[in-house]
């Protein structure tokens, strides 16, 4: 759920691969060792593929950009900055904290929402239960198998059939960039959940911006790049065209206040970073910054949304009671 698991994974898979490279094992062999570990997937043949290519002499940026839609920009780039630098290694740890820092926000989005996700989820088929088993008490099995299999199809009717227009209606829209523009749009003026999404989006922007500078990425490319990395049209394209302006001299802490969406505290934060000229050192703190704050909102939202799936379950129940008693006294 939340991707967690992809993430996951790929943070183990760097992790591995800056443990071997740094044992003196060479990139290819690294990677063959690490194929050769992992469960066949996409992921898995793209390694397998890239240690193949650089044992033949080819740069590890280079044969992981054959696998783009595998490999993020972000982690090519940081890659191929390693590869120049002779700092390879350290990329490689980059990429690793990157999307480990990524798998624990994913994980405590999937943790702290499967609660109120399964209240809900209960919510729909209580009433299915109760009013299945008030039949076969009163009626019989076969009598309460047919209600059932009919409020199922009612449920498939008015629930289903939505569900499965708005699945195809966003499926349609993300698929061209002015439509993942306006579904970002509409995620991010959602109520409650909307400044959850944005704050996540920003944590992953910032915390991608750091990594790359550190890893030596010139500011421009590593705006651009971070923009892509935060997986919302609306901050890729805000911050995202502010690379050119970086690019002429203009200033970190100016293109972030453009738009509205990066908080107060958090310009204040950049605008010291490069008064003092640690700006790299300043983008770990406000990522890290960011992603308490995400953390928190995330809790909170969980935290107010299963008391009113629990009120909710507990109307539905005593109506259903109400309504047996009823039934059996009349009966």
């Amino acid at each position: 759920m939340f991707g967690a698991a992809a993430a996951k994974l790929r943070a183990e898979l760097f992790s591995e691969l800056t443990a071997l490279h740094g044992a003196g094992i060479n990139i290819g062999e690294s990677l063959a060792i690490v194929s050769a570990e992992m469960r066949p997937s996409r992921l898995s043949a793209a390694i397998a593929d890239a240690g193949r290519a650089t044992s033949g002499g080819r740069s590890l940026s280079e044969a992981l950009r054959e696998h783009e839609d595998v490999f993020s920009p972000l982690t090519i780039a940081m890659i191929e900055v390693g590869e120049r630098s002779g700092r390879l290694e350290a990329a490689l740890r980059g990429a690793a904290d990157f999307h480990e820092r990524d798998f624990e926000l994913r994980n405590l989005l999937t943790r702290e929402l499967t609660y109120p996700i399964i209240l809900f989820a209960a919510i729909l088929f209580i009433p299915l239960a109760g009013n299945m088993i008030r039949i076969w008490l009163m009626e019989s099995l076969l009598a309460a198998l047919i209600a059932g299999a009919g409020q199922i199809f009612v449920y498939a009717l008015f629930l289903g059939g939505p569900a499965f227009l708005i699945w195809l209606l966003v499926r349609n829209l993300s698929q061209t960039p002015e439509g993942r523009l306006r579904l970002d749009q509409i995620k991010l003026r959602l109520p409650i959940i909307g400044n959850v999404l944005r704050k996540l989006a920003l944590s992953r922007f910032c915390r991608a911006l750091a990594s790359l500078y550190s890893s030596g990425v010139l500011m421009g490319t590593a705006l651009r790049l971070a923009a892509e990395a935060s997986g919302n049209e609306v901050i890729r394209r805000q911050f995202g065209g502010g690379a050119t302006k970086l690019e002429r001299g203009g200033k970190l802490s100016e293109v972030l206040s453009e738009g509205g969406l990066m908080p107060r505290a958090v310009l204040g934060m950049f605008r010291t970073g490069e008064q003092t000229g640690e700006v790299d050192a300043m983008a770990h703190k406000v990522a890290d910054y960011l992603e308490q704050e995400a953390q928190t909102s995330i809790k909170q939202v969980a935290v107010s949304l299963a008391p009113v799936a629990i009120i909710i379950a507990g109307i539905i129940v005593a109506i259903m009671v109400i309504s047996f008693y009823s039934g059996l006294y009349s009966f």
